[in-house]
């Protein structure tokens, strides 16, 4: 079989998507040496060293242009895999296979039907998040409308070979919502495969995906305290009031514990959205280590669907990493700000007490709120 495969003239596929989605391109054989495959004459994507599957190709007809004609072809039976993408052309070489990424993709429609998807993508630092958004966009917009607002509820795991899996959790309403979860896919992929640590392998990438055709989001409008004083070791109350799009307010009551060994002094009590403490942070810009650091700063992004409450004293601190270090002595702050050194961390003004996320609301919240007091 495989000496009247991939002939010189033939047609030959190169596949960077496979499955229920195909993305391919066809080109023709220029010459075999054996199980060596030299094909197309001009660059595919001018990858250099490449990890794509081969197959044979069936060329159903060909676009007349005067510009420029063009084939139409499907990809067949997949025989070996493309290793180089040169000036001069790609290079194949029969009988071994790519190391691909399978994903699956289950979607509960706003019609109440369950779809799934199940395909595999190249492993390559470029293309796998670009590929992965397209395929996700496309997923969506093969099941649901493609214009109005929408909401969609996104979750799943990306499995790191050697890490705990990456737990993806997120919620987007808007008129970009389908352009907005694909993304939140495709960004800690690019982010693993663009950290340039050695052995990054994505083991798989499993996505289930809710749907419903109307905007479900609301804002944080402002939040009360049922008391003016509060002693150490304490609980307080804080109402936080969020209104949605449709004039519906909500009213959430929190009880905050304040510390029994907390120093005096100022405290400072934010309540807000995910993303409004996830930019507030102070690790937001660091550089991990390793690719486990990488890791668990992704699992620590926060979520855009329920609110955090934290609890700051203004007084000196640092962040190493992504670990916040509170309320340090006077010694261990002249020690870090040594003349003989720099770097290395993030001195803050508020050094954080506690945290609490709340369970997930019905939708979206955006807005942040703080108090001060003494």
């Amino acid at each position: 079989m495989t000496e009247k495969t991939l002939l010189p003239g033939s047609s030959v596929t190169v596949q960077l998507v496979r499955g229920d989605f195909s993305l391919a391109a066809a080109g023709t054989v220029t010459w075999r040496d054996g199980d060596r495959v030299y094909a197309f004459g001009h660059p595919f994507l001018s990858l250099g060293v490449a990890d794509m599957p081969m197959s044979e190709s069936s060329v159903v007809t060909v676009i007349s242009n005067l510009n420029n004609s063009f084939k139409l072809s499907t990809p067949g039976q997949m025989v070996g895999t493309i290793s180089q993408d040169r000036s001069t052309g790609i290079y194949g070489q029969l009988g071994r296979a790519p190391k691909m990424i399978p994903v699956t993709v289950d979607v509960q429609t706003s019609r109440d039907r369950s779809e799934k998807y199940t395909y595999e993508i190249i492993n390559d630092q470029f293309l796998t998040p670009l590929l992965l958004n397209i395929t996700l966009y496309s997923t969506l917009g093969a099941t649901e409308r493609g214009l109005g607002e929408s909401t969609i509820s996104v979750s799943g795991t990306i499995d790191v070979k050697g890490q705990p899996s990456i737990t993806l959790e997120r919620r987007f309403s808007s008129n970009q919502a389908t352009a907005q979860a694909a993304g939140s896919v495709a960004m800690p992929v690019a982010a693993l495969l663009s950290s340039g640590f050695d052995n990054v392998e994505i083991g798989g990438i499993h996505i289930q995906i809710t749907s419903s055709e109307e905007r479900r989001a609301g804002t944080l409008e402002r939040i009360a305290l049922d008391r003016t004083e509060v002693t150490r070791g304490e609980t307080v109350e804080v109402q936080a009031y969020v209104r949605t799009d449709s004039g519906k307010q909500y009213v959430q009551r929190i009880p905050v514990e304040i510390p029994r060994d907390v120093p005096l002094g100022q405290l400072v009590l934010f309540v807000g959205d995910g993303g409004a403490l996830q930019q507030a942070s102070a690790s937001q810009g660091f550089v991990p280590k390793d690719l486990g650091q990488l890791v668990i700063a992704i699992n620590k992004i926060k979520k855009n669907d329920r609110l955090y409450v934290k609890l700051f004293r203004i007084t000196p601190g640092a962040v190493v990493g992504t670990d916040e270090l509170p309320s340090l002595p006077p010694s261990v702050v002249a020690t870090l700000n040594s003349e003989r050194s720099s770097g290395g961390f993030t001195p803050t003004a508020l050094s954080p007490l506690s945290e609490k996320e709340l369970p997930a609301a019905e939708f979206v919240i955006e807005g942040q709120q703080l108090i001060v007091a003494d």
